[in-house]
C-alpha cells in the first residue's frame, strides 16, 4: 500500500505541480490550502507524511507542526522554506520535523527528504514489531512461567535496550542485564529516580499513561549515565496484563537514540552549508558578470582604465572562489596534518601579501612586529595559512565597516616568541596576535564567532571562515581566543606549540 502524503501550501500552483511529482514517486497525495484545513484532514486521513510550507496565512507551518506532533507524534513532517526562513527551518527540526527543503524545490532534494522520512517510519515499525514480539514473550512468561522461563530470560537479558518491569508505584521490580550494568539493581528504586534523579514521576510519564489506558506510549528524554554523559533515550511502554486482562505491570523499553539525533543535526548543518555556499556562488557570479561587462565595454571603447576596473573585479572574485573551495574542503573532511618547518617571516609575508590589495583599498595601515628571517617552527602551512587569512580578512572587514567614522584604520600583527627558543618543553608556546581598530564585537557574541555559520556581515559572509580557523588551530593543538570592545578594537590571540 502506498504511503499517504498530505501536501499543505497556500499556492494552488505549487500544490498541483508538487502533487504530480509526489504521485509520480508512488505516494498517495492529499492536499490542503492552509494549516487549519490540514488539521481537519489529519485525524480522518492519518497521513504518513505531511509536507508543509512554513509561511502561510492563518495557521502557519510551525503551528501546524506543533499541533501534529502534540496529537500524532508518529506523523513525519517535512518543512518547505524560502532562503530567508532558515532560522525557522532550524527551529522546526528542534520540534521534531524530520527535514526541510528550500524553494524552488529540487526533485532530487525532495526525494532525499522523503527517503529520510520513510526510513524513519520503517525503523519505527521495526521497533514496534520487535517490542510487540518482546511483549508477547513477557506475557507468555507471566502465564506459562514453567515452560518459557529460560527463553524469556535469555531474550530479556540480551536485549540491546534498557528494559524494566514496573508496578503501579513505578518501582522497578525487574530489569535486564544492560539496565543493571548501567544503573544497578537496588531494590525499590523508581525509574524517575534512576534516570532523572527526581522525587516524583516525570511530567507526561508514558508508564503512567499505559497504566491508565493499557495502550503503548512513546516519549523522549535526556538521561544521565553513571559516567556523567547525558544521552537521549527513546522510551516505549507496553502493558503486561493478568489473566483477567487488567494491567498488572508496565514494561518500559529505553533505546539510546543519541547518534540518530546527532546525525539529524549533522544533516541539518549540511543543508545549511549547501544553502550558504549556493548563496555565495550566486553573489560571485553576479560580480563576474559586472567585471565581464566592464572589460567588454572597455575593449569596445578602447578604454584601458575601464578594462582595468573590470579585471580587478574578476581577480577579486577569483580570490573568493579559491577561499570558498578551501572552506568546503576543510569543512567536509578530516585529514592528517603534513607538518614541515616553516620560516615565520616568510609565513607572515605570504599572509599579508595575499590581502595587501584589499588593505590598501580600505586605507588600512599594517604594522608588523615579527621575527627576522631564520626563525622556523613546525606546522602544516596548507591548513594554518587559510586559518590566518580568515582572521586577517575578518579584521579588514571590521575596519572597512567604520571607514567613514574613523580617520586612521590600523591592523597590527605581533608574533611573540618563547623566552627560550632552545627549550624543547611541550609547554613552550608561540603567540600570534592580530588586532584591528574596527567596529569591534559585543561580549555577548564573542563566544559565537567560531560557531558554524555565524556571521555579522549579513549576506556578505558565509559564517565558515572563523569556524574553520578554530578547527585548524585545534588540529595543531593550539588555542584561539578573542577579545573585543564595540567601536574600539578586536584582538585574536592564537597560541601554538613551538617546535
Amino acid at each position: 500500500m502506498a504511503m499517504k502524503v498530505l501536501l499543505v501550501d497556500d499556492e494552488e500552483g505549487i500544490r498541483k505541480v508538487l502533487g504530480i511529482s509526489l504521485a509520480d514517486m508512488g505516494f498517495e497525495v492529499h492536499t490542503a490550502e492552509d494549516g487549519r484545513v490540514a488539521m481537519q484532514k489529519v485525524k480522518p486521513l492519518l497521513p504518513d507524511i505531511v509536507l508543509t510550507d512554513i509561511r502561510m496565512p492563518g495557521m502557519d507551518g510551525i503551528e501546524l507542526l506543533k499541533s501534529i506532533k502534540e496529537d500524532f507524534p508518529y506523523i513525519e513532517v517535512i518543512m518547505i522554506t524560502g532562503h530567508g526562513d532558515l532560522s525557522l527551518a532550524i527551529e522546526s527540526l528542534k520540534m521534531d520535523a524530520v527535514d526541510f527543503i528550500t524553494k524552488p524545490i529540487n526533485n532530487d532534494i525532495l526525494e532525499i527528504a522523503l527517503k529520510r522520512a520513510t526510513d524513519r517510519i520503517e525503523t519505527r515499525k521495526q521497533i514496534r514489531t520487535y517490542t510487540d514480539n518482546l511483549v508477547d514473550l513477557v506475557k507468555e512468561k507471566t502465564l506459562k512461567l514453567e515452560t518459557s522461563e529460560k527463553r524469556y530470560i535469555q531474550l530479556f537479558n540480551e536485549s540491546p535496550s534498557f528494559i524494566t518491569l514496573q508496578n503501579r508505584q513505578f518501582e522497578i521490580i525487574e530489569s535486564n542485564n544492560r539496565f543493571k550494568e548501567q544503573f544497578g539493581d537496588e531494590p525499590g528504586l523508581c525509574c524517575y529516580q534512576v534516570y532523572k534523579k527526581l522525587s516524583d514521576p516525570c511530567a507526561g510519564c508514558p508508564v503512567e499513561k499505559t497504566f491508565k489506558d493499557g495502550n503503548s506510549h512513546v516519549a523522549e528524554m535526556d538521561v544521565r549515565l553513571k559516567d556523567g554523559r547525558t544521552r537521549n533515550f527513546l522510551i516505549q511502554t507496553s502493558a503486561v496484563t493478568d489473566p483477567d486482562g487488567e494491567v498488572e505491570h508496565v514494561m518500559e523499553m529505553s533505546t539510546d537514540v543519541t547518534m540518530i539525533h546527532e546525525l539529524q543535526d549533522h544533516l541539518a548543518a549540511l543543508g545549511l552549508h549547501i544553502s550558504s555556499i549556493s548563496h555565495g556562488i550566486k553573489g560571485i557570479l553576479t560580480g563576474l558578470d559586472g567585471g565581464d561587462y566592464l572589460i567588454s565595454s572597455g575593449i569596445e571603447k578602447k578604454d584601458t582604465e575601464l578594462v582595468g576596473d573590470g579585471w580587478e573585479i574578476v581577480k577579486e572574485k577569483i580570490v573568493l572562489v579559491r577561499k570558498m573551495v578551501l572552506d568546503i574542503l576543510f569543512h567536509s573532511k578530516d585529514r592528517a596534518l603534513e607538518m614541515s618547518s616553516v620560516d615565520l617571516f616568510d609565513f607572515i609575508q605570504e599572509l599579508t601579501t595575499t590581502l595587501d590589495p584589499k588593505m590598501k583599498k580600505a586605507g588600512i595601515v599594517l604594522t608588523l612586529n615579527i621575527p627576522r628571517p631564520g626563525t622556523e617552527m613546525s606546522m602544516d602551512k596548507h591548513v594554518l595559512l587559510p586559518a590566518f587569512l580568515a582572521i586577517l580578512e575578518n579584521a579588514i572587514d571590521a575596519c572597512a565597516a567604520v571607514k567613514k567614522i574613523k580617520k586612521e584604520l590600523e591592523i597590527k600583527i605581533d608574533v611573540i616568541l618563547p623566552d627560550n627558543l632552545t627549550d624543547k618543553s611541550a609547554e613552550n608556546r608561540i603567540l600570534f596576535k592580530i588586532r584591528d581598530n574596527g567596529k569591534g564585537l559585543a561580549r555577548a557574541f564573542q563566544e559565537e564567532v567560531f560557531s558554524l555559520f555565524y556571521s555579522d556581515k549579513g549576506n556578505k559572509g558565509t559564517g565558515l571562515g572563523l569556524f574553520i580557523a578554530q578547527r585548524a588551530v585545534k588540529q595543531h593543538r593550539g588555542i584561539i581566543k578573542i577579545d573585543s570592545n564595540p567601536g574600539e578594537y578586536t584582538e585574536f590571540t592564537i597560541s601554538l606549540p613551538f617546535h
